[in-house]
């Protein structure tokens, strides 16, 4: 990740600025599923790591995956519960009805949720671009005291003081790892990996995994089927979404996939029926109930998404 490693989602290559031998990063962490000591001491030993001995450990699939759980996952949520809102608010409700407001709604939220993440990775990466700089000067200007710093940090953590200063000296050497060490170590703040686009990729990745993702519960209600059979198929296609959802959240964050999936749907399920019954308890407590008029120009329909 820090060093331009080439990441799959079940594999990391990285090479060796020399004998530019790859090294499998799916093989290192199977031998960790499997508990397997010889099998990560010859997956480590067979091809020189980049820089030593750094694994990669964020990838593109961690990098992204926020954008693309959150993304998608509010997407669904959100298209599904304004489909379970329609129909939980009036059984007259008619297909088009819900596509011109499912679809309007998703791509304005879409933008809405890109943008915003946008704005808060670029907030992030200027912040720490700002207390890198000040721990820069802080260096340049006061080495002893930044030194003592740290060392008194590590001690706390129970190395020795003399351990911790010596190996602060020798950082010291090589100002730019040691800025690093003090980002993570003082400040709890991941040094920036340079990618000046990283805020815009965030924010394209997050509008289009929820527009991707949002679309789906709206699928069965393009073939104009009676409004409860594309209900029906909608709840269908919206529970395989959130379970393959669910299971690429388990896999790119290498947690179990099953249970992963689980959850989503579970979550889907409880987030579709608030929305159901709400919209039926109060559509049923006003004294004029929905309705949608057909075979005119004028079209009412009372959900609010």
């Amino acid at each position: 990740f820090f060093f331009g490693s080439t990441v799959y989602p079940t594999m990391t290559i990285i090479q060796d600025p020399k004998t530019h031998k790859p090294r499998d990063m799916g093989a290192i962490r199977h031998a960790y599923q499997s508990r397997d000591p010889e099998a990560t001491k010859i997956a480590h030993e067979t091809s020189p790591l980049l820089h030593g001995n750094q694994e990669g450990h964020a990838g593109l699939g961690s990098t992204f995956v926020k954008s693309i759980v959150f993304g998608g996952l509010d997407g669904i949520l959100t298209t599904f519960a304004i489909v379970s809102a329609a129909v939980g608010a009036s059984d007259k409700i008619d297909t088009a009805s819900v596509l011109i407001f499912g679809f309007a709604n998703l791509f304005a939220d879409g933008f809405a949720m890109g943008f915003g993440e946008y704005t808060s990775s670029r907030a992030e990466m200027d912040f720490a671009k700002a207390e890198r700089e000040r721990e820069r000067w802080e260096l340049e200007s006061h080495p002893e005291g930044e030194k003592k710093e740290m060392v008194d940090l590590y001690v706390s953590k129970g190395v020795s003081r003399e351990d911790a200063t010596l190996v602060m000296e020798t950082l010291m050497k090589y100002p730019e790892v040691y800025l690093d060490l003090m980002m993570v170590d003082e400040l709890g703040i991941l040094p920036d990996d340079g990618d000046a686009s990283g805020p815009t990729k965030q924010g394209v990745m997050m509008f289009a995994s929820f527009v991707t993702f949002g679309a789906v519960p709206l699928l069965a209600y393009i073939p104009n089927e009676t409004p409860w059979v594309a209900f029906m198929i909608s709840c269908v296609l919206t529970t395989l979404c959130l379970g393959v959802l669910g299971g690429l959240k388990g896999h790119l964050s290498q947690t179990h996939s099953i249970t992963a999936g689980i959850q989503m749907v579970i979550n889907g399920c409880f987030a579709a029926s608030v929305s159901y019954f709400v919209s039926y308890a109060i559509s049923h407590a006003l004294p004029v109930q929905p309705e949608v008029a057909h075979g005119s120009h004028h079209r009412s329909m009372a959900f609010v998404s």
